[in-house]
């Protein structure tokens, strides 16, 4: 059985080193610590917001994000399922991203942001098929920090 769960700050570690691991050890994205802020202090960074894991027996098997920009806006980040747990059959990318949008809902935000790596062709298809309209980094908001790693940029207007 998957659970998701909000965040945890003794899980800080071990979020940190599941997310460098699909972005530089499958990905081969190449990130940094310093590169990833929101990792370093993840209470701090989603205050305003939130983040939730997906766990099959307490492990972590996926991570999504919610950063609220402004109270309109917010930034979905660090959405990642282990490999071995992507697909339909699960649907724990499915789990994480509707947690996402209730939360959301809930704050009254307007718009979700996102950016993804141009090589993350499923990602992408997820994304569309959840209604996301892929867009330009220059309508991003301006309190928006883009990693600028050769990323698509996406929007979802909520209703």
């Amino acid at each position: 059985m998957v659970d998701i769960l909000q965040f945890k700050k003794e899980d800080q570690s071990q979020i940190r080193d599941f997310v460098l691991s699909i972005q530089n050890d499958e990905f081969k994205l190449g990130f940094t610590n310093s590169e990833q802020p929101d990792l370093l202090d993840i209470e701090k960074f989603y205050r305003n917001g939130n983040f939730w894991t997906a766990r099959i027996n307490s492990e972590i098997i996926g991570t999504i994000g919610l950063q609220n920009l402004d109270n309109s806006n917010g930034v979905l980040r660090k959405m990642f399922v282990r490999s071995d747990f992507r697909g339909t059959e699960l649907k724990i990318a499915q789990m994480l991203f509707d947690t996402l949008l209730d939360f959301a809902a809930s704050i009254n935000l307007k718009m979700i942001w996102l950016d993804t790596p141009a090589i993350a062709v499923a990602s992408h298809r997820f994304y569309e098929k959840n209604g996301f309209i892929q867009t330009d980094k220059l309508n991003l908001p301006d309190s928006y920090v883009f990693p600028d790693k050769n990323s698509k940029i996406y929007k979802l207007a909520l209703k």
